[in-house]
């Protein structure tokens, strides 16, 4: 895949914010009105890229020089898909309305030609297309056309703040089914168009947020410093204990997995890597920012020397993940997220390519959302909730899916509904620190039989399967 960035050139740009100075080497010196967005007094504008070269996808030749640039990474170079930065700006139309007029300009089309296009050349090639649907003028979640992909912010803002007791039990049950609302296109979508995701290349990584209650980028290289950067990040610290940093970094992991949709994770978040609090790296290219993979390899993964052959010269990363309780040449995240990825695979019922209404009758949607008592769905304010997925109807041999989250600071019981005839429920996975000793995670013809009730510990989440009774 490839990050790719078709909202701005890297040419022109107003020179330390003084708008009569820019540069050309390209596109602006021959063609400045074809391939940017300007303002009545034919200046660039510092518009929806914040950079003040901003693309402009009414010309003809900028579509061009799009799709051939697709063409080109498709057929040559071998690129199976692409994630556009900042894509609302490929489906505006500045040509269509007066220069000045912002509140026109700003209009998203998701009938544009050049959206419709990039999705055409994506089929004829079996390439993937995913758009960043927001940028500085407007948030486009749902609304790019059929054939896109996209990455779902409202996801991560909703399963952030539910993690750390905050949110609304509605619209993360909207998240975890694939938010429904935004993308079933009148049946016609699919919830794989929703990209999920917690954390990104830019923010914290998804240890940081689970470790930091702000940003810490005014810090020495290698991981520092920085500029920017965001303290709206809906993090908690864990309250600075380290087994519960560990466990809320697999209650993360585990909802991606578990969300209808496709799950995006950022390179090392699956064992657990640190920027130590920068949330604004983009200007560091250094070893503090790389992806360290020996942490893998060990539970202790934050007290490795940042650079093995020069260990006194770059810094040390600060130690939130601490040492955890297992065997001592496995960080058992990584062997956590490696079953998560295998039970994905393995089971259908975690890539559905269709919703189920919320409000069904019972045994009748896919996803059911239930209350710990298991007397009814969800109600406002709760913090703890169960959800079965039905394999009724599914691909495969499989069992029904019974999940439980509890995003209290206090252990919850739940009543577990009876499986279907001749099965039992099994325990798979229980993201509590004292299952830490094996990853979390169990094979069902080892895992243990689970009955009419389950203790969901504070913070954490818990899978059953209905297996054939042995």
């Amino acid at each position: 895949y490839l990050d790719v960035v078709y909202n701005h050139t890297a040419e022109g740009g107003h020179w330390e914010g003084d708008r009569d100075s820019t540069g050309f080497v390209s596109l602006g010196g021959f063609a400045t009105s074809d391939y940017y967005v300007l303002d009545g007094d034919d200046m660039l504008i510092d518009g929806a890229t914040g950079c003040s070269n901003q693309m402009n996808a009414s010309s003809r030749a900028t579509q061009r020089l799009v799709l051939d640039s697709l063409a080109y990474y498709a057929d040559v170079m071998g690129i199976d898909g692409f994630r556009f930065d900042l894509a609302p700006v490929l489906g505006r139309r500045p040509a269509d309305a007066p220069r000045d007029d912002w509140e026109l300009q700003r209009r998203f089309f998701p009938d544009h030609e050049l959206l419709a296009d990039i999705a055409d050349l994506a089929e004829e090639r079996h390439v993937e297309v995913i758009a960043e649907a927001w940028d500085l003028w407007g948030y486009e979640v749902g609304n790019f056309p059929e054939g896109w992909g996209e990455w779902n912010g409202r996801y991560r803002d909703e399963v952030r703040d539910f993690c750390k007791g905050t949110g609304d039990v509605a619209q993360f049950m909207d998240m975890l089914n694939g938010d429904y609302a935004h993308f079933h296109e009148g049946g016609a979508g699919s919830p794989a168009r929703s990209i999920n995701f917690v954390t990104a290349h830019d923010g914290f990584t998804m240890l940081d947020l689970v470790s930091y209650n702000d940003m810490n980028n005014d810090i020495d290289p290698p991981f520092g410093p920085s500029d920017g950067g965001s303290d709206d990040n809906k993090s908690w610290d864990s309250g600075g204990d380290p087994a519960l940093v560990r466990q809320r970094l697999r209650n993360f992991l585990a909802i991606l997995f578990l969300s209808k949709g496709v799950p995006m994770i950022v390179a090392g978040d699956e064992f657990g890597r640190t920027q130590n609090g920068n949330n604004n790296p983009w200007a560091l290219n250094t070893i503090g920012m790389w992806a360290n993979y020996a942490q893998a390899a060990t539970n202790r993964p934050l007290q490795l020397p940042v650079d093995p052959d020069h260990p006194s010269d770059c810094g040390m990363y600060y130690d939130v993940f601490g040492e955890a309780t297992c065997s001592t040449d496995m960080n058992p995240v990584f062997g956590f997220t490696t079953y998560l990825a295998h039970l994905r695979q393995r089971n259908r019922l975690l890539r559905p390519d269709e919703w189920g209404s919320l409000s069904r009758p019972r045994g009748k949607a896919p996803f059911e959302f239930r209350n710990p008592a298991d007397t009814d769905g969800p109600a406002t304010g709760d913090q703890a909730l169960a959800f079965r997925i039905h394999a009724e109807g599914a691909k495969g041999n499989h069992g029904d899916l019974y999940v439980l989250i509890n995003m209290s600071p206090e252990s919850v019981d739940f009543v577990i509904p009876p499986p279907d005839e001749d099965r039992e429920w099994r325990r798979l996975i229980d993201t509590y620190a004292a299952f830490e000793w094996c990853h979390n995670s169990w094979r069902p013809e080892d895992s243990e039989v689970i009955h009419d009730a389950y203790v969901a510990q504070e913070w954490s989440v818990a899978v059953l399967e209905a297996t054939p009774i042995l």
